[in-house]
């Protein structure tokens, strides 16, 4: 049934698209912790009484921060999430509250991680997978409402 191929083709989707960000967020090499790339991960949820499908991609909340940046001027980021940091770089203790008032007063420079691995998957076999997908799930869409109006008495085609 071709919204199963849809179903699948999101799926396959979501894991290559998972697999881009983790790989352009090394990249940048923004992820010291590894709790990022490890929070990532994706959903193919059933809408619309299950005729249609949405994907969700799923991160830590500051993917936002590493992806868009923070504008200088901004509040203070939270010092746990620095704190965590130092320790896994390996700086000295105390150095967190310095840090978190330096990214303040300068913020943070953009990555545009969540648009480099989109235009990456996008020329990947995965993407046209996804494309094959919608194409046969619309077809199927289309097909099964001319059927349901051709029954329908008061409706003649020519």
């Amino acid at each position: 049934m071709p919204k199963d191929l849809l179903k699948k083709a999101l799926e396959v989707f979501g894991k290559d698209y998972i697999e881009a960000l983790g790989k352009e967020l090394d990249r940048a090499g923004k992820d010291a912790t590894g709790n990022l790339k490890r929070s990532l991960d994706y959903k193919v949820k059933a809408t619309g009484f299950g005729t249609s499908y949405t994907l969700q991609i799923l991160a830590e909340d500051y993917l936002k921060y590493v992806d868009e940046g923070r504008r200088a001027g901004a509040k203070q980021p939270p010092i746990q999430a620095i704190k965590d940091w130092v320790q896994v770089k390996g700086l000295p203790e105390g150095i967190e509250f310095a840090i978190a008032k330096s990214i303040s007063k300068k913020g943070i420079k953009k990555t545009e991680v969540i648009a480099k691995a989109l235009k990456k998957v996008q020329t990947d076999a995965s993407f046209r997978k996804l494309e094959d997908g919608v194409g046969d799930w619309v077809d199927d869409v289309i097909t099964d409402n001319l059927i349901g109006l051709s029954k329908n008495k008061n409706i003649t085609f020519k």
